[in-house]
């Protein structure tokens, strides 16, 4: 009997230290302090996105620009213009060579305040040239290939050519710039020399239309790169728009009012 009793007891501790040993050690009041807190207002409506609130383009004032004349050649998508409006390229021969040659006014139709006067031409390599409004709407475009990474040809009725363009400057401030295929665009570098305020935001706009504003923090932080099918693309790491990225940009535009 009393080898019985021994026997019992001694199940009974067995099981009481088991039973300790696997029980979970109560929760400290730090550990309590980072469990998930339940939402006190589910039924609280998320803000809206910037799509949702931004004003129509079409609705908004257009201030002066600056045009990135490869988005204007080539139909990406429907916006500023329709794929039945894009121009169509011609073979134009020029130094032996054969290009693919687009008219100046692909470009020149999206500039707010027109061609008047006299226009400054640069090119790459530091050189500059001064053609007259109706010359340089009468010009043709050349660009052997868009993945080429060459910069585009100005070549005038007359035949006379301008060489590595880069960008033009009309009497009014008005810009049209090349971006080659990997060509980096640094914001802040550019609106200085084309001579804009790089302390003012500007509207980055794509050729579908859809626009972000671009501030002087986003100009040193992010820019534009020429991409292989021809397209200029944006990246601003920093902001929160469209995460900062926007395709097929067509041109900066200031911002009235």
């Amino acid at each position: 009997m009393k080898k019985l009793l021994a026997l019992a007891m001694a199940l009974v501790l067995a099981m009481s230290m088991t039973a300790c040993g696997s029980s979970e050690p109560a929760s400290s009041e730090e550990e309590k302090k980072q469990l998930p807190v339940a939402d006190t207002n589910p039924d609280e409506t998320p803000a809206p996105l910037y799509k949702d609130i931004m004003k129509p383009y079409s609705e908004i004032q257009h201030g002066k620009r600056i045009i990135f004349v490869q988005n204007t050649l080539v139909f990406s998508r429907e916006g500023v213009f329709t794929e039945a409006e894009a121009p169509a390229a011609e073979t134009v021969s020029y130094n032996g060579a054969d290009y693919n040659g687009y008219p100046m006014t692909a470009a020149t139709k999206f500039l707010t305040e027109g061609v008047t006067g006299d226009v400054t031409v640069y090119t790459t390599d530091g050189t500059s040239a001064t053609v007259k409004a109706a010359d340089f709407e009468a010009m043709t475009i050349l660009i052997d290939d868009f993945q080429s990474g060459n910069s585009p040809i100005l070549l005038a009725a007359n035949f006379n050519a301008i060489e590595n363009f880069e960008y033009a400057v009309m009497p009014s401030g008005e810009v049209i710039a090349s971006i080659i295929t990997e060509q980096e665009y640094n914001v802040n570098e550019h609106l200085v020399k084309y001579g804009w305020d790089n302390t003012k935001t500007y509207n980055l706009v794509a050729t579908d239309v859809f626009y972000i504003p671009i501030t002087p923090e986003d100009y040193d932080e992010g820019g534009l790169r020429g991409a292989l099918s021809g397209a200029i693309n944006a990246n601003f790491p920093d902001m929160i728009i469209a995460t900062g990225k926007l395709n097929d940009v067509v041109f900066i535009e200031e911002i009235v009012g």
